[in-house]
């Protein structure tokens, strides 16, 4: 069986290919790809990164194969511990703190399996009736983290998951 070093490893290695992926389609020819379909590479990234962290920290990796609810409330502490957060001024790190948290609660529920008690049925991969009845795809709603990201704070909260990735799969 795997040691939770390993688990750690291979989760921040997979992480590292969605959010490259992730990075690849916003670019130039790639952003006729589906919005909704990019921010599942960055959903499926944050989600590695955050079960890397957890198994490097000695979770037990099987606990975390069933849920896909550990973004919204590890990614901040995980983004909280990098030496570049650390060295921010101290109002620009509380505004991305608070940035960071609220992207990672939008981040966690593009996974179709976390619907916050039935209150956030949207997601990116499957169409969903909202309680008016009314269906929805997808690839003509209009996600949160895709507005969150293009701010200066997103940006800088992007740069933050890609070091923390990098520093995992060493």
């Amino acid at each position: 069986m795997a040691t939770p070093q390993a688990w750690s490893a291979a989760y921040a290695r997979q992480a590292s290919a969605d959010l490259g992926t992730y990075e690849t389609l916003q670019d130039g020819e790639y952003q006729k790809v589906p919005v909704c379909h990019r921010l599942q590479f960055l959903q499926m990234a944050c989600e590695k990164l955050v079960k890397a962290h957890l198994c490097g920290s000695g979770t037990d990796p099987l606990v975390m194969q069933s849920s896909h609810a550990y973004i919204a409330k590890t990614l901040p502490i995980v983004l909280g511990t990098l030496p570049e957060f650390l060295s921010l001024k101290p109002a620009n790190a509380r505004e991305i703190k608070f940035r960071a948290r609220q992207l990672a609660q939008e981040i966690e529920v593009l996974a179709p399996a976390v619907k916050r008690g039935g209150d956030r049925p949207d997601n990116c991969e499957y169409p969903w009736e909202d309680a008016g009845g009314q269906l929805h795809l997808p690839l003509e709603w209009s996600f949160t983290p895709s507005t969150l990201v293009a701010k200066p704070s997103g940006r800088t909260i992007l740069k933050l998951i890609h070091v923390a990735i990098g520093r995992m799969v060493r």
